[in-house]
């Protein structure tokens, strides 16, 4: 309909000067119009036409009164009236060129094609540089499909106005429609000739080129493009993603990451170039797509993809609470992203984050009931806060929706046995981990949760660090069992052994972690440094929340006993 707005606006602007002067001369007549007029212009649109009706039994010749019956019938939408009206009008004043267009457009708006199209081309006959009626001929023969018809409407315009770009492409496209490739890329190659600044000629060559699959031609051409109109997002992605894959990775990533830049492409086009570019390296991402990254997000700050990405860049970048921040973003757009949430629940417990782990693994647990890992990584920061009885109750609801992950499973039964422990249950807490001992066969990450389990409660202490030793001896690399046999000798009173052992550990992972500085802190306290005690403590909060006790030491500067 906003053809018929525009053609109102025009006839408010003529309803004070084309019914200036009715056919007859009848004063009471002349009053009886111009009160209709008045009607129409405040908008009383049945007024207005039950006035003209009285004038209408009078006279009805008067192309003026037709023509103000038509607008009011347009603004009141009843085109069939207003097509009426029109044509009585068009009829009556054969010279009145504004009825006539009127009627054209009208006879379009109501899908009267063929008659819109021959009314524009009488009006071209008196008015051949008149760019209205070539564009409104164009539109009717555009629907009724007539391609032959268009093009020489449009030759006809080039005679009386002169060529320009937008007439070459159409030229191009109506031949290309009719069958007429080689003529259409004859025009358009003729046009970059006329017309070497217009990048749209080349955008449509090209675009013609891939449609019709000869890449050779089109990558060509691209080139071209990109330098014509290095503005055209589009193109250079186009162009980059072609070096890339073609093997010019540094030429290739130039356009790409200016493409990404640029206005054109879209969210989903750019998204998969940055998401190409981010796992081109399997470890460390390129710094130079960070600024990209930010840029994703500033430019789309709605759309949840822009912070997905951004939490895989900074993953990958080794930046894991911006990832976190990213991830976290991600799902207050879009909570229904089940991968996104089991990444920040396995972050948030890398990083020692119980507290953040606890509300989000809820969170989760309550947007995907079915799904297993949000039950057990909110029973595992319960069982953190000493909240015994509701991490059982998740445990067992993680159980109710595992299936086949026997891993799992075993984990489930060590939270139990932590649990139990915690509840005072000993002997349902060793059993609970020897359930999850048959289930992991032995595995030894399970394994060394029981033996932390065994020297925390001081239970089966001399057995417990015989098997640690074993495990050292197996694995003589694995810093893990270094720093449990730290905590051991720290729970059995041997501080100097503690702190010896602990400080040959050279895993990047443990010396970032609040756990091991926690612990270090505590044997350099109970050795007497409570200097070198408190600067650990404070380097542990750095890394993550540590244990429950972590702010009070801090606080009181001492030691306090986790039971």
């Amino acid at each position: 309909m906003s053809r018929l707005y525009i053609f109102l606006a025009l006839g408010m602007l003529f309803s004070c000067k084309v019914q200036q002067q009715p056919v007859t001369q009848d004063p009471a007549y002349i009053k009886q119009f111009h009160t209709g007029v008045r009607y129409m212009l405040n908008d009383q649109n049945e007024e207005a036409i039950t006035a003209f009706k009285v004038c209408l039994q009078q006279n009805p010749k008067d192309a003026a009164l037709h023509y103000a019956m038509f607008e009011t019938y347009l603004k009141q939408e009843k085109y069939t009236e207003a097509v009426y009206h029109t044509e009585q009008a068009a009829a009556l004043d054969p010279k009145n060129l504004h009825y006539k267009r009127e009627l054209a457009f009208m006879y379009g708006q109501m899908g009267k094609y063929a008659e819109s199209a021959a009314v524009f081309e009488e009006l071209l006959k008196v008015d051949p540089k008149n760019l209205d009626y070539y564009s409104g001929g164009l539109q009717a023969y555009q629907q009724l499909q007539k391609p032959a018809k268009s093009l020489a409407l449009i030759e006809k315009m080039e005679l009386a106005l002169g060529a320009n770009p937008n007439t070459e492409i159409e030229k191009f496209k109506l031949l290309v429609q009719m069958g007429k490739e080689k003529e259409g890329i004859e025009v358009l190659e003729n046009a970059r000739k006329s017309f070497p600044q217009e990048p749209m000629i080349l955008a449509n060559l090209v675009d013609h080129y891939f449609k019709t699959q000869n890449y050779n031609k089109g990558f060509e051409l691209l080139k071209d493009l990109v330098a014509a109109d290095p503005n055209n997002g589009v193109a250079s992605l186009m162009y980059g993603e072609m070096l890339y894959r073609s093997g010019d990775r540094t030429q290739g990533k130039k356009f790409l990451q200016a493409g990404i830049l640029l206005e054109g492409p879209s969210l989903d086009q750019k998204m998969n170039i940055l998401i190409m570019l981010l796992n081109e390296q399997a470890q460390t991402p390129d710094p130079s797509l960070e600024p990209l990254v930010t840029y994703m997000i500033e430019a789309f700050p709605t759309e949840a993809k822009s912070y997905s990405i951004a939490g895989d860049y900074y993953y990958k970048a080794g930046q894991l609470q911006k990832a976190i921040q990213s991830y976290q973003n991600t799902v207050s757009i879009d909570p229904n992203l089940y991968p996104v949430w089991n990444q920040i629940l396995l972050l948030e417990y890398e990083t020692q984050q119980w507290t953040s782990l606890q509300k989000d693994a809820d969170a989760a647990a309550v947007v995907f009931p079915n799904q297993p890992l949000p039950y057990f990584f909110l029973a595992l920061s319960e069982n953190r806060a000493k909240q015994y009885k509701t991490a059982l109750e998740h445990l067992d609801q993680c159980a109710n929706v595992l299936v086949n992950d026997p891993g799992l499973l075993a984990e489930v039964w060590v939270q139990r046995g932590v649990a139990a422990f915690g509840l005072g249950q000993t002997e349902t807490g060793l059993a609970h981990f020897k359930k999850a001992l048959e289930l992991s066969k032995s595995n030894p990450a399970v394994e060394l949760q029981y033996l932390h389990q065994l020297f925390t409660q001081q239970i089966e202490v001399k057995s417990a660090m015989a098997r640690l030793r074993e495990l050292r001896q197996i694995s003589p690399d694995n810093d893990l069992y270094k720093q449990e046999e730290a905590f051991a000798q720290f729970q059995a009173g041997n501080y100097q052994q503690g702190l010896e052992v602990l400080k040959t550990i050279q895993n990047e992972n443990l010396l970032k972690s609040s756990s091991f500085h926690e612990l270090l802190g505590d044997l350099y306290f109970k050795m007497g440094a409570t200097q070198e005690a408190i600067k650990s403590w404070e380097l542990a909060q750095t890394f993550g929340e540590g244990s429950l006790q972590l702010a009070e030491k801090i606080l009181k500067k001492t030691y306090v006993n986790p039971f």
